[in-house]
């Protein structure tokens, strides 16, 4: 029988592998753990940041050419600056936080995700009373040719997904567009 001893460069090499496999790991996970629960949540602003009508449902005006239009996250083709988007293309159309329904623009040669002002308002769709434990999002969509409906798709799981919404909890409903439309409204509300 063969007797293994352990020399001082092999305990050196197990406790590196614990710290690299196990300390490492917990300390970064909790890390993240406190560092999360310290940031100011932003994506659920209260009914009062969203001025209302008096029948409680909001309607966002757009004008041309305003300097106050959505803020891509792409930079311009020679990377020179932000690019934005013209509100009339891009943003809530609608809101009704009462009856749980939202409508917003989105225009998918132009966009490659929800501009801030509709995750934002996403955000206070989400507390609206039609929210329960039983209620799912329907999220009605244009029909579009295959590569615009994944990227529309995709910009709204993807701001689901930043709102910690499941989505075993957002069912999609396709609607027939016009032909030559380029900018298409997306209506959510609660079923």
């Amino acid at each position: 029988m063969q007797k293994y001893v352990l020399t001082g460069r092999g305990k050196l090499i197990i406790a590196m592998l614990i710290v690299f496999f196990i300390v490492l790991p917990t300390l970064l996970l909790v890390i993240w753990a406190v560092t999360r629960d310290t940031l100011p949540d932003k994506s659920h602003p209260g009914s009062n940041d969203i001025p209302q009508s008096a029948d409680g449902s909001t309607i966002f005006k757009s004008t041309l050419g305003t300097a106050s239009g959505s803020i891509l996250s792409s930079l311009n083709g020679d990377g020179s600056g932000p690019v934005y988007l013209d509100p009339s293309i891009a943003g809530p159309v609608h809101f009704d936080l009462d009856a749980g329904i939202l409508t917003f623009l989105f225009t998918p040669d132009m966009q490659s995700s929800l501009d801030e002002n509709s995750l934002s308002v996403i955000g206070a769709f989400l507390t609206s009373p039609q929210n329960n434990a039983d209620s799912k999002i329907a999220v009605e969509i244009p029909q579009l040719p295959d590569e615009d409906t994944a990227l529309l798709t995709k910009a709204i799981i993807d701001a689901f997904i930043i709102l910690e919404v499941p989505l075993s909890d957002i069912t999609f409903i396709v609607y027939q567009t016009e032909p030559d439309t380029q900018t298409f409204e997306i209506k959510m509300f609660y079923q």
